[in-house]
């Protein structure tokens, strides 16, 4: 019976013989796992001198420099205002101008023909009946109500002196307006536009009625809101040929400002300082409330977004969040120390000055250890996106993992069959 086990004994000590020399060279560069390294991403500028904030340089192996010295890093790439055209201001004294789509209500006495709602059509005029229409688009609703009274009497409908005509404002109409320059969303928007639903009956019954949303600085909400190099002191309303520059700095530091209101047809253009103000990456009433961003941690034991518990909260941040925030909100900091905690991640930004993606690496644990983090942890842009990656000892694990599984399989058929 011993004698019959022999073979089969001797035939098993030389299968493990031959798998731990297959194995041994690949065990012996498990050391070697923690020391890899990552290439840093070649961007197509200098993100060291050019980049569009700061933080998103590379990190330094000692720390050098503090939050403040990249505040001042990034101020003094700021440019001065251009020089400017000629400054009009436009109907600052009387916001109340008429614009297409408002609503408007005319009253004549003894005369019930006339009296009435009218709406100020795409022409810019109101149509009396058995009259030619009217344009009243540009004037104030006084100056409407004389223009009013002078083509009833010119059309015969009374004497001067025998009837009496008043307009009232009872709702502004649809403002449609095109916005550019230092937005996050340039084009055409339309401000105070309100569905059926939403049409105050009683506010339409008082005279003299303002809408709040047909302001510049609802425009430039509706626009997205400024980026962070927009220069909010110097903000063109162009209408016609006029052009006025309008100082909104007092928004952001709770100062009154000459908040404009606007008229259909109206150009808003947004100057660029061309350098990050941090003080524009907040919520503010013309900044964005939050932003989005795609995100993917497929880091170990995750093998899908689902798996590392993100969700649609995940990818909604408050505007101002920075990266590494934004990496917790993710899970993608914390675990082992000595294995998978030491993990890396890159963000994915359009630098909006040049239109360039720029790409930052961060080695994760190693920022959250240094004292001038602040000064290398990016501010969160909106459709910025950001992706987790495993530790260097994790990707050499799951390397040797991988050949061993190829040298086993194909190693123990082989011995097997021998």
């Amino acid at each position: 019976m011993t004698w019959c086990r022999l073979p089969a004994a001797s035939k098993g000590i030389g299968i493990v013989r031959r798998l731990a020399s297959l194995l041994l060279p690949q065990l012996a560069l498990l050391p070697l796992c923690g020391c890899l390294a990552w290439q840093e991403p070649d961007n197509p500028g200098d993100l060291q001198r050019a980049g569009y904030m700061a933080e998103r340089r590379a990190v330094p192996d000692e720390p050098v420099e503090t939050a403040h010295d990249a505040t001042a890093w990034n101020l003094a790439r700021c440019t001065e205002p251009r020089t400017r055209p000629s400054t009009v201001m436009l109907d600052a004294a009387d916001p109340l101008v008429l614009s297409q789509g408002d609503l408007l209500r005319i009253v004549v006495t003894n005369d019930e023909l006339p009296t009435g709602n009218y709406e100020v059509g795409n022409d810019g005029a109101i149509a009396l009946p058995r009259m030619n229409p009217l344009r009243v688009v540009g004037m104030t609703p006084r100056q409407a109500e004389v223009a009013v009274e002078q083509r009833l009497v010119a059309a015969g409908w009374y004497r001067p002196g025998h009837g009496r005509v008043a307009l009232s404002l009872l709702e502004r109409g649809p403002v449609r307006v095109i916005v550019s320059g230092a937005v996050f969303q340039s084009g055409r928007v339309v401000i105070n536009q309100r569905s059926p639903q939403e049409t105050d009956t009683a506010r339409q019954g008082a005279i003299g009625a303002h809408a709040l949303t047909s302001t510049l600085s609802s425009a430039i909400t509706f626009a997205g809101g400024v980026r962070p190099d927009a220069d909010i002191a110097h903000v063109e309303v162009r209408r016609g040929g006029q052009v006025s520059v309008v100082d909104l700095s007092g928004i952001v530091s709770d100062e009154p400002v000459n908040d404009l209101m606007l008229m259909d047809g109206d150009r808003v253009v947004v100057p660029s300082r061309r350098c990050f103000q941090a003080e524009l990456a907040r919520p503010t009433p013309i900044t964005p409330p939050g932003v989005r961003a795609y995100i993917s941690n497929l880091s170990v034991p995750a093998n899908n977004n689902a798996g590392a518990a993100i969700g649609r909260d995940s990818s909604n941040f408050p505007y101002g969040i920075r990266l590494l925030q934004a990496l917790a909100s993710m899970n993608c900091i914390g675990g082992a120390q000595m294995t998978n905690a030491d993990r890396w991640a890159i963000l994915i930004s359009v630098n909006p000055l040049d239109g360039q993606t720029e790409v930052i690496q961060r080695r994760i644990e190693g920022l959250v250890r240094r004292r001038d983090r602040d000064a290398y942890n990016p501010v969160i842009m909106p459709n910025d996106a950001i992706a987790c990656y495993d530790s260097a000892v994790t990707n050499g694990r799951e390397l040797l993992r991988t050949l061993s599984d190829a040298v086993l399989s194909g190693s123990l058929s082989r011995a097997i069959t021998r």
